[in-house]
């Protein structure tokens, strides 16, 4: 092979690697999140009153779609609220200390000074069997939705999960203290803010 054979080889090795780089580098400096899910750990999160509080809806663009989701709600309509922004969002979870304390840094110091301190979780008493109905030999005990196991992380304000009599509600609120993170229960057809979580990775 001639010189100028040689070089062109050369060149066009090196102009393939250079176009690898440059596209590595892009799908590596790619949001994690796309607005107005913002990035927490390796999740992405929703939150429904992250805004002035100019109106009482948050008018969202998402993938080329533009809609308006209320601030705040009941807790089946903020599920629902969730779906309609991404159909693969749900009412946030919070798995263990590590995730709270991520989430508390963010109300804390990224989000809107604003944004609601109460907000609605996807936590719940007793096992669903549907999105609206709830398996009643469950009820003494606290779910994610969608989860057939009872929370293995709980952080209620008394230390404990509510009484058994169930005055105090099915649904399961977070509320940030200006320190922590704590849960709460409250009857679901309250109306608050509440928050989505989305998995970039679809798992």
């Amino acid at each position: 092979m001639s010189a100028l054979g040689k070089s062109f080889v050369g060149l066009t090795g090196l102009l393939l690697l250079l176009f690898s780089y440059i596209y590595i580098f892009k799908e590596f400096s790619k949001p994690l999140c796309s607005k107005p899910f913002v990035n927490i750990g390796e999740r992405c999160f929703f939150f429904s009153s992250n805004k002035p509080p100019t109106y009482e809806y948050y008018r969202v663009g998402y993938k080329n779609r533009v809609f308006s989701v209320p601030v705040i709600m009941d807790w089946l309509h903020a599920n629902f609220g969730c779906e309609t922004i991404d159909p693969q969002a749900r009412l946030v979870t919070i798995r263990n200390s590590e995730e709270m304390r991520l989430i508390s840094n963010y109300m804390r110091y990224g989000a809107h000074a604003q944004t609601h301190a109460v907000f609605w979780s996807g936590g719940h008493r007793g096992r669903l069997s549907a999105v609206d109905d709830v398996d009643h030999k469950t009820l003494v005990q606290f779910y994610w939705h969608q989860d057939p196991h009872p929370m293995n992380f709980t952080n209620f304000v008394a230390s404990k999960p509510p009484k058994r009599k169930f005055q105090d509600g099915f649904c399961v609120y977070l509320e940030f203290t200006g320190e922590e993170l704590v849960m709460g229960v409250a009857q679901c057809d309250k109306k608050i803010a509440f928050v989505c979580e989305l998995n970039p990775n679809g798992l």
